[in-house]
């Protein structure tokens, strides 16, 4: 076995002592921390999520122009999603009563998709909704307004246009 000896000496009529340390374990803890690391590598990668900005956005260092206008926001409860740019002109949708799975009801995604086309076709202009999650949601109704979000902008799109150019979404 591989080991490594430590010769104290023994001279001068002391009694020699001679030690031996085992290797293997120190090798076999060695490996396994690197294969530990080498997989949590591989994981932290294809975990990460794609995000870009669409053509056209104004890059994060330059100044917002003074002209622009409100951005949407959809603040996503327990009790349901509201929907609005300002205070005075939010919309909410109540999560349908009895519902106690994850997720919206198809019905409550039909009212989101429907008010958002309407917001959308009131102004072409608008590429950025900002989405605001309550920490008690599921993961799930995040994904089906992001879904609804992306639908929405990318009806009306050209063959060569992805989704993501034609909208933002940030998070609050």
């Amino acid at each position: 076995m591989g080991g490594v000896s430590v010769d104290s000496g023994g001279k001068g009529g002391r009694k020699s002592v001679d030690s031996n340390v085992n290797m293997v374990p120190m090798i076999d803890l060695l490996i396994s921390v690197i294969a530990f690391l080498l997989m949590t590598a591989v994981w932290v990668q294809t975990g990460a999520l794609q995000a870009s900005q669409p053509h056209g956005a104004p890059q994060p260092d330059t100044p917002p122009p003074p002209d622009q206008q409100d951005q949407l926001k959809i603040q996503i409860t327990e009790a349901g999603l509201h929907i609005g740019i300002t205070q005075v002109d939010t919309r909410d949708i109540a999560r349908t009563p009895g519902f106690t799975q994850p997720g919206f009801p198809p019905g409550n995604l039909d009212e989101l998709r429907n008010l958002l086309r309407e917001r959308h076709a009131a102004n072409q202009q608008q590429r950025e909704v900002w989405i605001q999650p309550d920490s008690t949601v599921h993961y799930v109704d995040i994904i089906q307004v992001m879904d609804v979000v992306y639908e929405v902008w990318g009806t009306g799109r050209g063959p060569q246009q992805a989704i993501r150019e034609m909208v933002t979404i940030r998070f609050l």
